[in-house]
């Protein structure tokens, strides 16, 4: 990236760097136009919906006056008008106040996204980059609000849980994100002004629904565990672990028990009404092996015992903690299996 000020424009502008390694012109600021470019593209994004500039000021301000709302877009100069648009980029700041013991500054990444045609050459990493630089000469705290499904990508980014719930109430205004912090970031715990957002969760959590509520335990529960994987200090161990749970999850998605599992040809399917009295060398028939890992075991005990968040994955994929071992006694646990595979793979 060029020279940096280190200074964000003052609201209702905006500045342009040049990014030399990606070749691309970076808008960010505020302005009316820069705020309209933004908004076009992510309503003609994939991932997002209709997105209302209006509405989405109203929806912070109105929970906290101060919020604002600061945009960001890599243009192609070699293109011209909306084809121009490589990644968008939008975010929160949230200016520190008299309350706040951390006394940092915040900056909330709202959405990113990169158009296909340009996907594939790192711009969204360029774009989380300038935030980070931005966070650093601002002094703030760097957080974003992520999809169940991009968590992993997140995590991989540096990025963990926050585990203040009075936080989270202030910040996480959308009920299908989870509000995550960079790791390396000290820690902030929020304000007592912002309890009432807290309380006003709790309330709605109470009055709400039963239905799918467990879907969405579990949901949290993987979110919580991958956080914790992802906070583990030894990289190579981090990576092992995650190699050996994302197998353990492939096996169990695997088993014959799972009711949509079906032979991938008309040779194996033969061969599976053939041995359906369930012979020990039926290829089709559960194998007891992938639902018991022994923790004395010196793959199991360096890959899972010694790394942060990994019993919590296997929790999360169906092993139960049995003492010296960790075991599947329920044999309707491939969707959970399943969803955990999907995760490891981002």
């Amino acid at each position: 990236m060029s020279a940096w000020s280190g200074s964000l424009p003052p609201p209702g502008e905006e500045r342009s760097e040049f990014i030399e390694d990606k070749g691309v012109l970076l808008r960010h600021g505020s302005s009316l136009a820069l705020m309209a470019l933004v908004s076009t593209a992510l309503n003609e994004s994939d991932e997002f919906g209709e997105v209302d500039p209006e509405d989405d000021w109203k929806t912070w301000t109105e929970r906290r006056p101060e919020l604002k709302l600061y945009y960001g877009a890599l243009i192609d100069p070699s293109r011209d008008g909306a084809d121009a648009v490589a990644c968008i980029l939008r975010a929160v700041l949230d200016p520190s106040s008299p309350g706040r013991a951390s006394g940092r500054n915040r900056i909330i990444i709202d959405y990113v996204t990169t158009r296909k045609a340009f996907r594939g050459r790192g711009l969204a990493s360029a774009a989380v980059a300038f935030v980070e630089q931005a966070a650093a000469a601002t002094g703030s705290n760097c957080y974003v609000l992520a999809l169940e499904e991009s968590c992993t990508y997140w995590m991989g980014q540096g990025f963990i849980l926050e585990p203040s719930r009075r936080l989270t109430a202030r910040l996480n205004v959308f009920p299908d994100t989870h509000l995550l912090r960079r790791a390396a970031d000290p820690p902030d715990e929020g304000e007592a002004s912002d309890d009432q957002f807290l309380e006003a969760r709790r309330q709605l959590e109470e009055e709400g629904s039963d239905s799918g509520e467990d879907d969405e335990d579990d949901g949290e529960a993987l979110v919580i565990a991958l956080s914790l994987l992802a906070s583990h200090p030894d990289a190579a161990e981090r990576d092992a672990s995650r190699a050996l749970l994302l197998k353990a999850a492939t096996n169990l998605t695997n088993d014959p028990s799972n009711p949509v599992w079906r032979p991938h040809n008309h040779a194996i399917e033969q061969t599976s009404r053939r041995w359906r009295g369930g012979r020990r060398d039926d290829p089709h028939r559960s194998n007891p092996k992938y639902r018991r890992l022994r923790k004395a075991n010196a793959i199991i005990s360096a890959k899972v015992v010694k790394v942060t968040g990994a019993p919590e994955v296997l929790a999360c994929m169906g092993f139960e903690d049995a003492g010296d071992e960790w075991v599947v006694r329920d044999d309707d646990v491939w969707q959970r299996a399943a969803a955990v595979a999907a995760a490891l793979k981002m």
